[in-house]
């Protein structure tokens, strides 16, 4: 399995215009056969600092993913909303359970 995090702090004025695109991108992303999980949450600590968290079932299945246009229509709009690059990290689950 594949964790991928990602974190973007959006600005007050950008809020609005962010949250469609980011519900869109959940929304789309857990229809893809290969994903397991797929969520987003505002920092309720530090409003504007949105953090991701997917799951899915291997790495051609993120592969998939990154290849479809609204993940790519995702990012340019993440990075034109955010006040510096959306951070994202891709990890392997090593220890899994049971």
């Amino acid at each position: 399995m594949i964790v991928i995090t990602g974190a973007a702090k959006i600005p007050a004025a950008n809020r609005e215009a962010f949250r469609p695109v980011a519900e869109r991108q959940v929304r789309l992303s857990r229809a893809e056969p290969g994903n397991l999980s797929y969520s987003y949450y505002e920092d309720q600590m530090e409003p504007g600092r949105f953090f991701f968290y997917e799951e899915w079932k291997d790495r051609a299945a993120v592969d998939f993913h990154f290849a479809q246009s609204y993940c790519h229509e995702f990012m340019e709009a993440a990075r034109r909303l955010a006040e510096a690059a959306p951070e994202i990290s891709i990890h392997e689950v090593v220890v899994k359970e049971g």
